[in-house]
């Protein structure tokens, strides 16, 4: 007879566990329960209250106001400037932050951590709705860290960071990050911006950043960009998207098998900085727009740009400024898409093909084909070498 294995839940795992936990920076109380009554003070306290495994799904309540830490120095599991998010979760069951709101006049939640802190979310399904993390200090460099096989939703939530390089939101090693509804990352530099004010969205090492099934938010980056590397992907698919950057990055940039889809989006880019390219791919990089129209502004050397076995296939491109190329391709890449309105210098070289299937406006050129490239135009004139 075969002998039927058991199982035993880790402590803390039974089954009468709360799934409301009530969080207060200003009232809360070490060693509280955690109800509305008798609220917890910090984000580290709420967690230590989960189960291992969570077997039903968790609402933590956060009052309105201002946490300045996520954890406490008298013993609690957690240090005071990190949110370590990892539980196992039975299928289906996610811990869910939401705001607690008891009166009209109620604020934020604001996550106001200091010295370069952030949420690392390594295992389980954390959402967060109507949170704001930052206060856009220069100590405030990431926003949410996650790698697999954690998952966060992000709702309407926002971000006030500052870096030269770093993420609001990095999903690696396999690491989900589902967006919903309106997400906001400096939204107000998108007219102005000052230094160390970049903050962006990184997918690598297979991580995904995708929006979800809601087609009404909009996603804003005020400076900042799309970064895909190492079989990263980011999926968009919400009404629309903003991205501006005014630092040295691409708005897309995408490499080393990286992929971008930008799905039934209209997608707004300007490049501020004058040899930055509004979309840029190469080694093995992909995009796919399909159904989306992205309009791309500003005054650049180039509108966009493929290398290295990179790929770009899009419906409708509008091409909004100065650009000394629209479109140029090299090492074997391949472009497919219609353009709005007029279209300036195209270049294919070393077999890279480009081909327009239809140009709203007038061809200003030249076209130019070298090395083995090919570009076909709307009129089925194709110019090889």
């Amino acid at each position: 007879m075969l002998a039927v294995p058991t199982f035993a839940f880790a402590q803390g795992s039974r089954r009468d566990a709360p799934t409301d936990i009530h969080v207060d920076a200003k009232r809360g109380k070490a060693g509280s329960k955690g109800t509305e009554r008798q609220p917890v003070r910090t984000l580290a306290a709420a967690l230590t209250l989960l189960p291992d495994p969570v077997l039903r799904t968790t609402r933590i309540h956060l009052a309105p106001g201002t946490y300045g830490e996520t954890g406490d120095d008298d013993g609690e599991s957690m240090p005071s400037g990190t949110l370590h998010l990892m539980r196992r979760m039975r299928p289906g069951v996610h811990v869910d932050f939401v705001v607690h709101r008891s009166g009209k006049g109620d604020g934020d939640v604001v996550f106001d951590w200091h010295d370069h802190t952030h949420a690392i979310a390594t295992e389980g399904e954390w959402r967060f709705r109507g949170i704001r993390f930052g206060s856009f200090r220069k100590d405030q460099r990431r926003g949410i860290d996650v790698r697999g096989p954690g998952h966060v939703v992000l709702q309407d939530v926002s971000f006030r960071l500052r870096s030269q390089s770093d993420a609001a939101v990095w999903a690696r090693y396999g690491g989900r990050v589902t967006l919903e509804g309106d997400v906001l990352v400096n939204e107000h530099l998108h007219d102005a911006a000052d230094d160390e004010s970049f903050s962006g969205f990184l997918a690598t090492e297979h991580g995904i950043i995708e929006y979800g099934s809601d087609r009404d938010g909009a996603l804003e980056l005020g400076n900042g960009s799309l970064s895909v590397r190492t079989y990263g992907i980011i999926r968009l698919g919400c009404q629309r998207a903003r991205i501006t950057c005014w630092t040295k990055s691409n708005n897309l940039t995408i490499n080393n098998g990286g992929r971008i889809d930008v799905r039934n989006t209209t997608v707004t880019l300007c490049a501020k900085v004058k040899n930055n390219t509004p979309i840029g791919l190469e080694h093995d990089g992909h995009i796919l727009a399909e159904d989306a129209v992205i309009h791309i502004e500003g005054a650049n050397d180039s509108a966009i740009a493929l290398q290295k076995a990179s790929t770009f296939t899009c419906n409708d491109i509008d091409l909004r400024g100065e650009f000394e190329y629209s479109i140029w391709a090299s090492s074997g890449s391949m472009f497919v898409g219609r353009f709005l309105g007029n279209v300036a210098k195209v270049k294919a070289s070393t077999g890279a093909g480009i081909h327009i299937e239809k140009i709203g406006g007038e061809l200003r050129g030249p076209v130019e084909a070298r090395s083995g490239g090919v570009v076909s135009l709307p009129d089925r004139t194709v110019r090889s070498k």
